[in-house]
């Protein structure tokens, strides 16, 4: 009775299942389109679009609809994912608790993001759908999937890169296998307002000018341009060399990281986002009056009394010489020679 029971279940999914065009498709599609997630095991992202946010410096960060804002003219260019000049890359926010890392779009040469157009059968409907297949990283082995997870707003959720064979898991936030769908219908009407971030818009106590942690060994320099607000023509982070994230982070946390790893400069960013270099352009040198701070505005994730950068502004820290006094830069109230750029 059993074996009876689960052939006809077996007949019946079978029976459901859409007929696959057996042509292959272009790596290549030129015609816009938007992204439409699929798991339907997971109401909560189901059926959600691919939207951006804008980050700062021209990247774009990438959200499940309704956080953001819709994009119904990408293409895909060779298995990349393009909007205009911006392409979908792999790259900072790495967490090991689950062992993914941040996919946005950016002009700059971050590995890409890869994919191939396949066949599919949508999940509902049983209709026939062009899907994006992720096959991997730029440069790295072949594999891994893409998947989303919880962020920084609220009811929102970010896209990550999980890599072949991972097994980490974080409970609190685990990171759901989604399927991309190419997905040209009509785009809906823009809900708004836009979802309430849980990480403060500005702080909820009058901060000072910027956090003091000399008593961690790093003095503050000023607020820094990234490469969107530099006009220095190049696309390279003002601190490259490692990114921390954390909806919890602080300056205090943000220069015992960069500390750690034995960097010179920290520069907290975006209220959660953690950068560290050994040197920086001289075109990212910050001002050095009151007026120059303007663009490092946004409260820290982990402490809403302090600034942590901006949006494209870097709230920059530098290592203190040892034996020497760790002196915070003054400022003066004169406007800065280099206006501030929103």
């Amino acid at each position: 009775m059993q074996r009876h029971a689960l052939l006809s279940l077996l007949a019946g999914a079978l029976s459901q299942a859409c007929e696959l065009p057996t042509e292959p498709i272009s790596d290549t599609i030129s015609d816009g389109f938007g992204i439409r997630v699929q798991n339907a095991d997971f109401p909560a992202v189901n059926g959600r679009y691919w939207n951006l946010f804008e980050a700062g410096g021209g990247d774009q960060h990438l959200y499940l609809s309704p956080t953001g804002a819709y994009a119904f003219d990408l293409t895909l260019n060779a298995g990349v994912i393009s909007k205009g000049i911006i392409h979908a890359v792999i790259n900072g926010e790495y967490l090991a608790s689950d062992n993914t890392t941040k996919i946005f779009m950016t002009e700059r040469g971050d590995p890409r993001a890869l994919f191939q157009p396949v066949y599919g059968c949508h999940p509902v409907t049983d209709e026939v759908q062009v899907e994006l297949l992720f096959t991997g990283r730029e440069g790295d082995e072949v594999g891994g999937n893409v998947c989303v997870r919880t962020g920084a707003f609220t009811d929102s959720y970010e896209f990550r890169y999980s890599p072949p064979g991972n097994t980490a898991n974080d409970p609190s936030r685990p990171c759901i296998p989604i399927t991309l769908a190419v997905d040209r219908t009509e785009p809906p009407a823009q809900p708004t307002p836009t979802p309430t971030s849980s990480i403060p818009p500005g702080p909820t106590v009058t901060p000072g000018l910027f956090a003091d942690v000399t008593a961690e060994g790093y003095a503050f320099v000023g607020c820094a341009p990234e490469e969107g607000n530099a006009n220095d023509n190049t696309t390279e982070r003002t601190l490259p060399a490692s990114l921390y994230a954390s909806d919890a982070l602080t300056n205090e946390v943000c220069v015992n990281y960069c500390k750690s790893l034995g960097f010179k400069y920290a520069g907290s960013e975006y209220s959660r986002e953690c950068w560290c270099a050994n040197s920086y352009l001289p075109t990212r040198q910050p001002g050095t009056t009151v007026s120059s701070l303007a663009g490092c505005n946004m409260a820290c994730g982990g402490d809403a009394s302090q600034y942590c950068g901006g949006a494209g502004w870097l709230s920059l820290y530098a290592a203190c010489e040892e034996g020497a006094a760790c002196t915070n830069a003054e400022f003066s109230a004169l406007r800065s020679m280099r206006p501030f750029r929103a």
